[in-house]
């Protein structure tokens, strides 16, 4: 009876030990439970305090603004002279003097080289004397005439007359070529003052005192002429096309600002010199020549230059800064701050260079706000302070785009932008 009791009591410790294992796996659970929810509360807490320590990145936004893209577009010219002549010799001979300064300017008829024209001054007088023979000859010949026809025809024969008459005739023919002679060579001691044959400005001689040159030596040197000038360009068929309601009403002339390459701006009326007859089909677009005053010589032949024109049709598009632009494998975009100051990124769609700016066919309006400064450290969904209040950047932001508002427009009709140099030109005035 006691061995069975016994045996009943170790049974029922059997039966409740897992119970007690199983009681205290619960327990240890529990109290995990309480010091992990601890652990994540107090990382909570020191998350959430951290996170109100650390300040928000600061970015610069400036509003995408409406501007009138074609209020003024360019084109890349090139100064043309209208005249340049290569100054040669028509004699031989030495030259015993240079008479102007290289690089200078020259008038038409200046003298530039003198000869040595003693050979040419002994042939004139020569000459001069050859032809005082002739006409002496000749009266001579007309006299005996004269006193034949005056004569009693029976005591002249008719071969005499005949005769006499054909003396006539030589001498006349003899005066002729003497006088020829004569003016050729005089026109050959003349030719031993080499002129400037127009006004312009000469390069450097390629013969100095001393050289001996002939009609075959060459240029002696070359004289382009400086005013009027010529600026040379081709414009796209499509901004043709817009600029004929111009040519209609203002004829030939043709208001322009010219840009040089220093940044000097001339604001001037030329006149439209030349327009080709078809377009380019390889560039489609159609060749120009403006006829320009220069009396300063500010336009020098072979240098480029932009040309401003007023354009007919205008055209508002939505612009940014450059700076603002991004891209991905995807696409271009920006990132734009929301009325509660999160950020956004929005693809767009780019259009033409303005300078500085960048027209956005699409993905942005008119006064959304762009970041473009402070992106690094920023991401889509994240909360921004603003530098600077996008009020006070409209006014700048306008007036630069209207001052990048110039499209450069090359030979092939691509727009595409010169420079980004925004120091104010200097203007000036011309015919």
């Amino acid at each position: 009876m006691d061995l069975l009791q016994e045996n009943r009591k170790t049974e029922d410790k059997a039966k409740k030990w897992p119970q007690l294992v199983l009681i205290v796996i619960l327990i240890l659970i529990a109290i995990g439970s309480i010091y992990a929810k601890k652990y994540y509360d107090e990382r909570k807490e020191a998350n959430m305090a951290a996170t109100a320590v650390r300040p928000l990145p600061t970015v610069t936004v400036v509003p995408a603004v409406e501007t009138d893209l074609f209020a003024q577009k360019e084109y890349i010219g090139k100064v043309d002279a209208i005249q340049s002549v290569e100054v040669r010799a028509q004699v031989v001979g030495e030259i015993m003097k240079v008479n102007f300064k290289e690089g200078s300017i020259v008038k038409v008829g200046q003298p530039l080289y003198t000869l040595d024209a003693r050979k040419y001054e002994a042939t004139v007088t020569l000459r001069k004397g050859q032809l005082a023979q002739a006409k002496a000859d000749l009266d001579r010949a007309e006299k005996f005439f004269a006193r034949l026809k005056n004569a009693d025809e029976r005591s002249v024969s008719k071969a005499d007359f005949d005769s006499a008459e054909s003396a006539v005739m030589q001498a006349l023919a003899a005066v002729e070529q003497a006088n020829a002679n004569l003016r050729l060579a005089m026109i050959d001691l003349g030719n031993t003052v080499i002129r400037s044959p127009i006004s312009g400005r000469i390069g450097a001689t390629n013969f100095t005192k001393g050289n001996y040159i002939s009609a075959t030596s060459g240029a002696l040197a070359t004289i382009v002429q400086m005013d009027p000038i010529r600026v040379k360009f081709s414009m796209p068929d499509k901004d043709y096309l817009n600029q004929l309601a111009i040519f209609k009403e203002n004829g030939s002339v043709y208001n322009t600002t010219l840009k040089l390459s220093n940044g000097d701006v001339i604001t001037a009326s030329g006149e439209r010199d030349f327009e080709d007859n078809q377009m380019d089909q390889k560039t489609g677009s159609m060749s120009m020549r403006i006829r320009f005053n220069n009396p300063e010589g500010l336009l020098i032949p072979g240098s480029m230059v932009r040309i401003a024109t007023k354009q007919v049709k205008s055209q508002l598009v939505i612009v940014v800064p450059q700076t603002a632009l991004l891209a991905d494998s995807a696409s271009d975009y920006v990132y734009v701050v929301d009325s509660d100051n999160v950020i956004k990124k929005v693809e767009i769609t780019l259009g033409t260079e303005v300078g500085s700016m960048r027209e956005v066919t699409s993905g942005i309006k008119a006064g959304d706000r762009v970041v473009t400064t402070g992106i690094q450290n920023i991401r889509p969904g994240i909360k921004v302070n603003i530098a600077e209040p996008a009020e006070k950047t409209t006014a700048s932001l306008a007036s630069q785009s209207e001052a990048d508002n110039n499209i450069v427009s090359d030979a092939n009709g691509k727009d595409s932008v010169l420079s980004d140099d925004k120091s104010e030109p200097v203007k000036k005035e011309g015919n």
